[in-house]
């Protein structure tokens, strides 16, 4: 993926997304969306968008992290070794 600027962006659905910003002012495909639930909003007030910021951040950081590239040796496919959701 060639370099380019980021943006984190509501979009009228209420999707959040992060996407290339484009020099041209045309939508650009998402890399990553997240939805937030009407109860998790109402919680949070205007604090979501918030929320939704520090979470892409945290992805970011990882996928340059050391963290990351240590990972790519693994074989996800064994049990052990899949990653863990928690919620």
């Amino acid at each position: 993926m060639k370099e380019s600027y980021l943006e984190i962006v509501e979009l009228e659905n209420g999707d959040i997304v992060l996407r290339p910003a484009s020099d041209s002012g045309e939508e650009t495909e998402p890399l990553a969306t997240l939805k937030i639930s009407d109860t998790t909003r109402s919680y949070l007030q205007d604090r979501y968008f918030e929320l939704a910021k520090c979470m892409f951040h945290a992805g970011i950081d990882f996928v340059y992290s050391d963290e990351s590239m240590a990972d790519e040796g693994l074989d996800y496919m064994d049990d052990d070794f899949r990653p863990k959701i928690l919620h």
